[in-house]
Formats: structure tokens, sequence, C-alpha cells
């Protein structure tokens, strides 16, 4: 697998649903997990999803990467190394770069006057500090979207003809964000991209589809990353 079939992987459903991306994306992705000729167009596809590329962009740049090789989109969807090498400054600067693809002026102020130390350019962090549907205005930003629009990992308990069902974590706040664990859901996900599922594997979650078979690796690596940024969220609980 390379780094755009990873990227097609999270980015297919949420320009399926119309919240990200341009409208001939979806074709295009499929055409490519299918026939793999298309690359220039799947890499001109993702520089126009209006949230998503300035953070392939700004891990490539600081790697020393190409946006689309694959340890940059893992970085970006379900974390690794390369995200350790960014500082608060690097992170002022994603949220600027944002200002170009739709996310408003004033309101990036706002989020750099309290941008803390210590986030990685996650989608965790796309999702929570920067918040979900602020870049495009397509979806409200509340904590049910959150919860749908961040990587949740879940273990697959059953597999059906087009859903699977899934023992996962939900997020919550309250003072805190914090996950409740053990809820069972109903996803969904499609033979192309996973053929061979089974009970007992561990998978990917984005807004209630199914894309990707974490291996154990980034199980751990999604879990430590999505905590990290929960983490530094919650030093602004007092000051939200």
């Amino acid at each position: 697998m390379d780094g755009l079939e990873l990227g097609i992987r999270f980015s297919f459903i949420t320009n399926s649903l119309h919240f990200c991306g341009p409208r001939e994306g979806k074709g295009i992705f499929l055409r490519y997990l299918e026939e793999k000729d298309n690359r220039e167009e799947v890499e001109e596809v993702f520089r126009k999803f209006e949230g998503l590329y300035p953070y392939f962009e700004s891990i490539a740049e600081k790697n020393n990467k190409d946006p689309f090789d694959y340890e940059v989109v893992e970085a970006y969807w379900i974390g690794n190394e390369l995200l350790d090498r960014f500082n608060k400054q690097d992170t002022e600067k994603i949220i600027t770069k944002l200002t170009t693809r739709g996310l408003p002026p004033s309101f990036a102020k706002k989020l750099i006057e309290r941008l803390p130390e210590g986030f990685v350019p996650h989608h965790d962090f796309n999702v929570l500090f920067v918040g979900v549907g602020a870049t495009t205005g397509s979806v409200e930003t509340n904590i049910r979207n959150m919860d749908n629009c961040r990587i949740a990992w879940g273990e697959v308990l059953d597999v059906l003809k087009t859903q699977i069902i899934v023992k996962t974590n939900v997020l919550k706040k309250e003072k805190e964000y914090f996950l409740k664990g053990d809820e069972r859901k109903t996803i969904v996900y499609s033979e192309l991209m996973l053929p061979e599922i089974k009970k007992g594997d561990k998978v990917a979650i984005h807004w209630g589809y199914a894309g990707h078979i974490l291996t154990k690796e980034q199980k751990e690596n999604l879990k430590k990353y999505t905590k990290k940024v929960r983490d530094v969220m919650n030093t602004l609980a007092d000051t939200a």
C-alpha cells in the first residue's frame, strides 16, 4: 500500500459525504483503488481538500519528504515519529496556512493566541483544537461531530455484508475530554478496501466508516498521539 491509497482509505468517506474535497474526488479515488493508473489525478484531488493538504505539506516539509509519502500520510491520520519534531511555532504556521483554505482569519487569530505548547499536527489536533468543520463550514463544531470525525480504533466483533459490529470508544466531555470504552457500534465498510476483514481485526473508524485495518504498531501510535492531543486540550479546560 502506498501513501495515496492510505490517504484514500481515510478521506473517501468525508468526500463521499461532501464534507471536504472536490465533488469528483470519490470517482477518482475509486479508480485509483481499482486500477492504480491515475496518480496525478489523486494528488490533485488531495491538494483541493480544504483542511487536509496543509498538514500533509507541513509534515513533509519538516521531515524532508514528499507530501504523499506513506509515512507522511500515516503521521497525520494515525500518528508516528514524524510528528515529534513539531513545536508551537510550527503548529502556529499550520493554523495560518488554514486561513488560505477557508478558516476565518479572525478565528485563526484567536486560536493562535491561546495555542499552548505540546500539540502535534495529528488529525485530532484539527478536530479538537482547530475545530471540526471550522475550515470547511460543512458541519457544526460540537462534541458529536468531533467524535465522528476523530479517528477511533475498534475491534471487529462480527462481519456482515456491508457492515461490521465493533467494540470501540466514544469521545465525551465533562470538564475535560475523555474516552468512554467498550461501546458497541455498527460501522459501514467496503469489500473493495477490506476484502478479508474478519473478527478480531483492529480497524480505524472515521465518520462511521472503516477503511483501514490497523497493525499493532499503528494502533498503539493512534492511541499515543490522540492521547497526546487530548491531554494538551485538557490543559485548556480552565480557560475555555
